[in-house]
């Protein structure tokens, strides 16, 4: 059995002693004052819970053993409770692998061992040697391609995968495993998309990270304030003071401001994330690498692909980029940091196109319009989100604010038919020969490409409104985690006896593209 790499036990002692020094000063100075001590125990705490927290990561360390043998990962830890995972080869999906800064300082990498059937981690070798951890891949991957073709690949996993396998030059080595690389990301490429591809999570950590730099914000207030003609001095009195003009000048600022700021912030998380990033094909397998800070690198097996995913904002769709996020069996695509299997981030559209071509072949997509009745549903509840609107901002400007504009509200009336159209407009269905393919989304378009032997459960929804208008959506789930957490392929508000077509004709092409694929097998 195997060990992890001795540096990676150094860390956790390290890191050890410093939480146990940290909660011995705590918990040193709470018993003194609550108990009495004397003033000397309270210091002797620290080293004592040190060398507890200390030799507590000396022995995790000690009792953490792995191998592979024959087919199976074995990996046993525990100090107290001991635990024994054998995991099966044929059931890994992925071998991803991350860097921190300290551990990319010490050569070291964080190994993940995915499997189908949950989102969770299966096994984490925490941490190796770059060099293990591209054996331990490779074998992984070895062992896929024998699956796939025993005849000509069972010697070589037998000979590498057995009782003792050793990190010599045959684990090593390439062996029949052709390297392309598909795509890469120049720094101008990578700016670009940080700009059109807003985060929605940096706005909401920008409001998290306010009251830390409280300063700062008082700063730019009082700017703004003076800015409008106001005063400087920040207090509730100053809305008093300001008229309705005004009031809105300074609003209309602050959050122009906040935006700014927020996309600022966006743009340097997104560069720290995909700095770098690189995109290969390994046999059967896509692999990337990402990261500035943390180095990420990962596998994307093309064998277990489930869904393929499209993505286009309004600004990329106007610079004629997309995404491309391919989605496996219980699992994301490698991208477990984010939630988003991401296989190129940003590319030409007919770069994106071609490669999901080459993963899943398909043709011209053509697709076909919900019926106009959904556009008048879409108008009705654009505008019951309007008249609500308008209510709450009677209800504050009659209690707050006492200005009498509430019914600047009801102007945003005049979106709902454009709003409607536009939703109508970029919803569709097709069935290729070999895919289905749905889509949805104006302000982030996306579009799903499902092969028809991927597909596990067809199923038709009418909610009660629907049902009111003839229209149903149609709903075909794949083993994705994506579909388990709501992002399967779905074709909105098509007429109802569309609908019930739509569902036989995917189990009839279900059915047979599954007997011609087990004929080709047999053939």
């Amino acid at each position: 059995m195997r060990r992890l790499h001795p540096l990676s036990g150094a860390v956790s002692v390290g890191r050890g002693l410093l939480q146990g020094a940290f909660f011995g000063v705590i918990a040193g100075t709470t018993l003194a004052g609550l108990l009495g001590l004397p003033a000397w125990t309270g210091p002797l705490m620290i080293p004592a819970l040190a060398l507890v927290l200390g030799g507590f990561a000396l022995t995790r360390y000690y009792r953490f053993t792995y191998e592979i043998e024959g087919e199976t990962l074995r990996v046993e830890s525990g100090v107290f409770a001991r635990q024994s995972r054998e995991i099966p080869l044929g059931r890994i999906q992925n071998v991803d692998s991350r860097q921190g800064v300290l551990n990319r300082l010490l050569g070291l990498a964080v190994v993940a061992f995915e499997t189908a059937g949950g989102n969770a981690t299966e096994a984490t070798l925490d941490a190796v040697d770059k060099g293990e951890a591209e054996r331990l891949r490779r074998l992984v991957q070895r062992h896929g391609e024998a699956r796939a073709e025993p005849e000509t690949e069972a010697s070589a996993v037998t000979g590498e995968a057995g009782d003792k396998p050793s990190p010599g030059p045959a684990d090593d080595s390439p062996a029949h495993t052709d390297t392309q690389e598909l795509f890469d990301f120049s720094m101008r490429d990578l700016l670009i998309y940080a700009v059109v591809s807003v985060r929605p999570a940096a706005p909401v950590l920008l409001l998290v990270g306010l009251p830390l730099g409280i300063d700062a914000l008082l700063t730019v207030v009082r700017f703004n304030l003076g800015l409008v003609g106001g005063p400087t001095t920040v207090s509730l009195a100053v809305l008093d003071a300001f008229g309705p003009p005004r009031l809105v000048a300074f609003a209309l600022l602050t959050a122009l401001q906040f935006l700014l700021a927020a996309l600022v912030l966006s743009v340097a998380l997104t560069v720290v994330e995909y700095y770098d990033f690189r995109l290969v094909r390994e046999g059967d397998d896509l692999r990337y690498e990402r990261g500035l800070l943390r180095r990420y690198s990962g596998t994307i097996p093309l064998s277990k692909v489930q869904t393929i995913s499209i993505r286009e904002n309004v600004a990329m769709r106007r610079f004629g980029f997309a995404t491309l996020v391919v989605e496996t069996a219980g699992y994301n695509g490698g991208n477990g940091e984010t939630g988003q299997g991401v296989a190129i981030p940003m590319a030409p559209r007919e770069v994106v196109y071609g490669l999901a071509r080459d993963i899943e072949p398909f043709g011209d997509l053509d697709f076909d319009r919900a019926p106009t009745r959904a556009r008048r549903r879409y108008a009705a509840r654009f505008a019951i989100v309007v008249g609500v609107l308008a209510a709450v901002g009677y209800a504050v400007d009659t209690v707050l604010l006492e200005s009498g504009y509430w019914w600047l509200l009801l102007g945003l009336f005049v979106l709902v038919p454009p709003a409607a159209h536009l939703r109508w407009r970029h919803r569709g269905v097709t069935l290729d020969d070999d895919v289905l393919a749905t889509r949805t989304g104006f302000w982030r378009q996306t579009t799903r490409v499902v092969p028809y032997y991927r597909v596990q459960t067809v199923f038709v929804g009418r909610s009660p409104f629907q049902r009111r208008r003839d229209l149903a959506t149609v709903t075909a789930d794949t083993a994705s985690t994506s579909s388990i957490f709501g992002g399967a392929a779905r074709a909105y508000d098509i007429d109802d006896e569309r609908a019930a077509q739509l569902r036989d004709v995917l189990r009839e092409r279900l059915y047979t593209d599954l007997l011609a694929r087990k004929a080709g097998r047999d053939g």
